[in-house]
């Protein structure tokens, strides 16, 4: 049985940007972006994994999912800036900062289950 993980912003319910902010910004932008929503879909969590290396291979993915929302933040951010809009920049530099967090902690459980996940035998 894998043992449970508890994140660190498990159980919080302020939202980064409300719904509001979201429809906004996708409104300025919407004749912009361009149509491929399809490379947006992910390949990662194939199946149900279980004992320590499923746990870690969960991580590894998770990792890798959050590592693309950060470059993305990145390149959003250069837009941002790009086109002057500072209410844009605010909000790419807060999901940025929370982003940076969730990556820490994801290495961080990593580092804790691989020694018990690829020594250890289940």
């Amino acid at each position: 049985m894998s043992p449970k993980v508890s994140h660190p912003s498990a159980g919080r319910t302020t939202l980064i940007v409300s719904p509001d902010r979201r429809r906004t910004f996708a409104a300025r932008y919407f004749e912009d972006a361009p149509t491929e929503p399809d490379r947006l879909h992910s390949h990662l969590f194939s199946g149900t994994r279980t004992g320590g290396i499923g746990l870690l291979r969960d991580l590894q993915d998770l990792y890798l999912m959050a590592a693309e929302c950060d470059i993305t933040w990145t390149v959003v951010g250069q837009a941002a800036y790009g086109a002057r809009d500072d209410e844009l920049l605010a909000v790419v530099r807060r999901c940025e900062g929370e982003t940076a967090i969730q990556l820490k902690w994801l290495r961080t459980r990593m580092k804790a289950a691989a020694p018990q996940a690829l020594v250890v035998a289940d």
